[in-house]
């Protein structure tokens, strides 16, 4: 319910008390997919923040304590709106939006499920919006926005109490409520007074609840499912579900991608078994390489020149049997030909079999795995799983197929040296100029290569966590702080005289950081 009418009704409200008179101080996006605004008032130091979460899997709304802008990365928005004092903030009635007038300009919040936005306004206008992917809400209609409802017991008597004609408002949790207290098994007059106690609930709520409802987390003004989080306001309800959804989010995905995973690889090992059963099988019931090189032998005087097959009696199997000859060869070359297969023969029947044995060994392997993934609910508990088994993106296999450590920090692609003559490798054939260097200052270690991606250096946060894997794989792993140099690779020279590993680095930058490797 944090985008359901009734809901947003109570936070308005709590925000007209709290925002009237405050003036948006900071106005900017560092994520595609969320919109900070920072609000302050004259008289006093306090500030106050919305975060407007917009990504295409969750939309909603965060109210930070505090919020530290990244010094790079990030874009003013709606700046003709900085310094302007807060007028009066509107509910549109029935309706998922609410509006922040600064005078004759305004902030409109849409907040329509995943097509939710921020729209900028003059009068009653839309001049710019912050999600350009939904263009039509330029030509957004916003005197329609306000949607009065007229419901008395003669409206609620000639629609036969149909909640959905009555109230599109409601949304899924309160119908599942009302579906929960048998509405549609009442009379009624029972229904009548169903619904007005329901509204009492929702337009009056003394408690904000956090539930789990059908497999999902929800904010709901109802007590329905299991509740994981009670408050009696609404902001501080809101930010608790924003945390608990975006970590089950998180949780959800990871343990979806494992599980798939494991479950392809489990797929894949039993057709494989299979194959190579069959093939196994064939070969050992079947008329083998060394008993057909034997029945040519005993059979040398029966064979023609130049012949290209010959009918024989198999006295392996009681039977006539028709094999395959070169013509080019001696019926006693044919025999020796078929001996010598008869060795490989025997060697692919080794090797099935140890084939099938080891796939056998992975697939209880992956079946463990699958065992202990599904009832974990804990994100640090998959993750920590995860990775001590190298379950996470190929690892294992990735580190045997890929001369170098490779880490993936929130998208940015880090290769990390694992030698002397490993860096060398590293620096010379897999760096590009504009790729970013890390090494620890003054002693050995692993060159760390920050892979560049577009025209922009990574943020700051992505290179303090590559400057401290280079800290971790290095001489000084155990101090408490490492120096790590950062430069550009095109400051970084090897000439023929230095050693394996050795560089001369013209221009650096260092960063103090601790040795450690990323979560």
């Amino acid at each position: 319910m944090h985008h359901n009418y009734y809901f947003l009704r109570q936070l308005t409200n709590v925000l007209r008390d709290q925002l009237l008179g405050w003036k948006l101080g900071a106005c900017f996006s560092q994520n595609k997919d969320e919109l900070i605004l920072g609000f302050y008032h004259a008289s006093n130091q306090k500030e106050l923040f919305i975060k407007a979460h917009f990504a295409s899997y969750f939309c909603c709304l965060q109210f930070p304590v505090q919020f530290h802008r990244a010094k790079r990365n990030s874009i003013d928005l709606f700046s003709q709106l900085l310094d302007q004092e807060i007028t009066e903030i509107q509910q549109f009635t029935n309706e998922r939006s609410f509006w922040l007038h600064f005078g004759e300009q305004g902030l409109l919040f849409k907040m329509h499920g995943n097509r939710a936005n921020v729209l900028l306004t003059e009068g009653n206008q839309v001049t710019d919006v912050f999600r350009s992917s939904l263009a039509n809400d330029y030509s957004l209609d916003i005197s329609s926005l306000n949607r009065p409802l007229a419901i008395d017991r003669t409206t609620f008597d000639a629609v036969e109490g149909n909640i959905r004609q009555l109230y599109p408002t409601f949304g899924t949790i309160p119908l599942a409520y009302l579906q929960q207290q048998d509405y549609e098994n009442k009379s009624p007059d029972e229904q009548w007074q169903l619904l007005q106690s329901l509204l009492t609930q929702l337009e009056n709520p003394d408690q904000y609840l956090v539930v789990e409802w059908q497999g999902k987390l929800h904010l709901s003004l109802l007590s329905i499912g299991s509740i994981v989080a009670q408050f009696a306001e609404s902001i501080p309800a809101l930010n608790d579900f924003f945390l608990r959804k975006i970590k089950r989010i998180r949780l959800d995905s990871l343990k979806g991608k494992l599980l798939q995973k494991l479950e392809k690889q489990k797929k894949q090992s039993e057709q494989y078994i299979r194959k190579n059963q069959r093939t196994l099988e064939k070969l050992e019931t079947g008329l083998q390489h060394q008993q057909i090189a034997d029945i040519l032998m005993a059979n040398l005087h029966q064979i023609s020149e130049g012949a290209t097959e010959v009918a024989l009696y198999d006295f392996y199997h009681d039977q006539t049997v028709t094999i395959k000859l070169n013509q080019r060869l001696s019926p006693q070359k044919n025999a020796e030909r078929y001996y010598r297969k008869a060795k490989n023969q025997k060697i692919e029947i080794a090797q099935l079999r140890k084939n099938i044995e080891q796939k056998e060994t992975q697939q209880i392997d992956t079946e463990v795995h699958l065992e202990h993934l599904e009832p974990l609910a804990d994100l640090s508990k998959i993750q920590q799983y995860a990775e001590e088994y190298q379950l996470l993106s190929g690892k294992a296999e990735e580190e045997r197929s890929f001369p170098f450590r490779v880490f993936d920090l929130d998208g940015y692609t880090v290769w990390v040296g694992k030698s002397a003559k490993n860096n060398d490798e590293l620096l010379r054939n897999y760096s590009r100029k504009d790729d970013l260097w890390l090494h620890a200052k003054d002693v050995t270690g692993s060159h760390v290569i920050i892979k560049q991606q577009g025209n922009q250096p990574p943020p700051p946060y992505i290179i303090e966590q590559a400057a401290q894997i280079a800290a971790y794989y290095s001489k000084r792993k155990s101090d408490s702080l490492c120096p790590v140099i950062v430069t550009p690779r095109k400051y970084v020279r090897k000439s023929k005289n230095l050693p394996p590993g050795a560089v001369m680095v013209d221009r650096e930058e260092v960063v103090m950081v601790e040795p450690k490797l990323p979560k």
